[in-house]
């Protein structure tokens, strides 16, 4: 395997590392992102609300949807480390880290943070997005095995 292979092997870890702890920044702190009516996430809120057509689009659903787009690049990045054979561990460490989330928040932060059954299924559900696009993209991709052969045989030449 060349440098260029294997520092791409470690790519994936890598980033998956600092995302865990960007999402770990985001979650295990006291302090909540502002969500109060006066910041930019409550204005945007306002704005939809006020019209018919983005009415329905509620705090409840912006929170479950960010929570599942949180966790699919988790999950993607975890499927690439893992690899073909094993690309559904992300989908599973993705439900334990959400878990652990969860615990955390329940047991500790419970004065400004709240344990709950809903993040932990669509963080859970990200994660398992992000697996299922990590192992279509290994599926385009060629092998690492396959890419080593045909650069050995491009030196060849």
């Amino acid at each position: 395997m060349t440098a260029r292979d294997q520092r791409t092997v470690g790519a994936p870890l890598a980033l998956l590392v600092l995302y865990t702890l960007f999402i770990a920044a985001i979650t295990l702190t006291p302090q909540q992102m502002g969500t109060g009516p006066d910041t930019l996430i409550g204005h945007l809120l306002d704005l939809f609300a006020a019209h018919r057509e983005t009415a329905w689009l509620t705090y409840e659903l912006v929170e479950k949807l960010g929570n599942v787009a949180m966790f699919i690049p988790f999950g993607f990045l975890a499927a690439l480390h893992f690899g073909r054979r094993r690309w559904w561990l992300g989908f599973l460490f993705g439900a334990s880290f959400s878990a652990a989330i969860e615990i955390f928040q329940g047991t500790v932060l419970t004065q400004t943070r709240f344990a709950t059954l809903s993040d932990l299924v669509t963080n859970t559900l990200g994660a398992g997005i992000g697996a299922l696009l990590g192992l279509c993209c290994m599926a385009v991709w060629p092998a690492r095995t396959a890419r080593a052969g045909a650069d050995r045989e491009l030196a060849a030449v």
